[in-house]
């Protein structure tokens, strides 16, 4: 989905190092009109963000004259301008005797504005950042998919999802076959990227080790080098004429080689539940619950996280799933020899989207480096 509508005084590079201009919701009804405030009502409304996130309370004119020096405005032209993103949307009032406090729009009128168009200082997530990097070096590349969630999770204080690359992009290095009983077999798959999965499998006649080894060998030999979806799409056709020891352990590894590319529940990663917990926005037992209930269901977090390339912020309503109408998902995608995962956070819409957006995107972008 293309950003240009969005005032960027030029194409800002995030702290990983990749182009930012890619923050975007996952719908084009969530876009925000770029003429749709003044430059003060944006200047006003970044700070009331900004404020709202620091103490979870409703901010009025005083508090917002307090907060930023180059509001340098009285403060009935700040009630004005208050008044007027009410009307507008971006922010609402409790009640007639509170602040104000963003809406959705207004989250989202942040982050298009705001983050997309000012350089994150290096040194407000360095701590955070230098934690990422320790935490990744001590890991293997096959560890650090597992192990994202909770590292970024912690960093962030929100709830840490991963999406393992995909394996049915992956390109298939070699399988193997291991004698595990005289009719149970482990399959090895290993990619080029250094994804493995590895799946018991049983045939219903005894299978002698030569055999093993023989059909791993010619699979290898015809399928090696491919893509999974490729091997899924073609292998009945590239193995129908190759000779074999035993017909019954050939067609029981070709159907669960054909079934490789299903995600399992073992792609997806979550990790922080206690952080969105102790959230002020989730006292409300159900509201925590509604989330709760959908991480641990994780074929349909796979299909939530599953297509979402680059950096993307959805914000309340914009997120399709009703368990996260009260939530912010913020992901960034990561490649590996052709595979994309994806990582990510979910938490309040008070959330620092600026910190979380700089943090979510530099973890993807290490985790590439490293799993590479």
């Amino acid at each position: 989905m293309d950003t240009t509508h969005h005032r960027l005084p030029g194409r800002r590079t995030g702290i990983s190092g990749r182009h930012l201009t890619r923050i975007r919701p996952a719908r084009q009804d969530c876009l925000v009109p770029r003429d749709q405030l003044s430059e003060r009502e944006e200047l006003i409304l970044a700070t009331l963000v900004r404020a709202h996130v620091a103490t979870g309370a409703p901010v009025g004119s005083t508090a917002l004259l307090a907060r930023d020096p180059h509001v340098d405005i009285s403060a009935a032209t700040v009630r004005k301008t208050l008044a007027s993103l009410e009307d507008k949307g971006y922010v609402r009032q409790p009640h007639t005797s509170a602040g104000r406090l963003p809406t959705n729009r207004g989250y989202r009128f942040f982050v298009a504005q705001t983050i997309e168009s000012v350089e994150q200082p290096i040194l407000d997530v360095a701590h955070q950042r230098r934690e990422i990097e320790r935490q990744l070096q001590q890991l293997s590349a096959d560890e650090i998919h597992g192990q994202l969630a909770e590292i970024i999770g912690d960093v962030t204080m929100q709830l840490g999802l991963v999406l393992a690359p995909n394996f049915e992009q992956g390109q298939l290095a070699r399988l193997e076959l291991v004698h595990l009983t005289d009719r149970r077999l482990l399959l090895v798959v290993n990619l080029s990227a250094g994804l493995v999965r590895s799946l018991v499998i049983e045939v219903g006649t005894s299978v002698e080790r030569r055999d093993l080894e023989g059909v791993a060998a010619r699979l290898n030999e015809r399928l090696g080098g491919l893509t999974i979806s490729e091997v899924q799409n073609t292998v009945r056709e590239r193995i129908g004429d190759m000779a074999c020891g035993s017909p019954e352990l050939l067609r029981v590894v070709v159907d669960e080689i054909e079934a490789l590319g299903q995600r399992p529940a073992d792609d997806v990663h979550v990790a922080g539940t206690h952080n969105i917990c102790v959230q002020p926005e989730f006292r409300d037992a159900l509201d925590v619950a509604s989330v709760l209930e959908l991480v641990e269901h994780k074929d349909v977090l796979a299909q939530v996280l599953t297509g979402r390339q680059g950096v993307v912020v959805t914000i309340g309503d914009e997120n399709d799933r009703r368990e996260l109408r009260l939530c912010s998902l913020v992901t960034a995608s990561y490649d590996i020899a052709g595979s994309q995962g994806v990582i990510g956070v979910v938490g309040p819409t008070r959330m620092p989207y600026d910190r979380v957006v700089a943090l979510v995107d530099y973890a993807a972008s290490r985790a590439a480096q490293l799993g590479a």
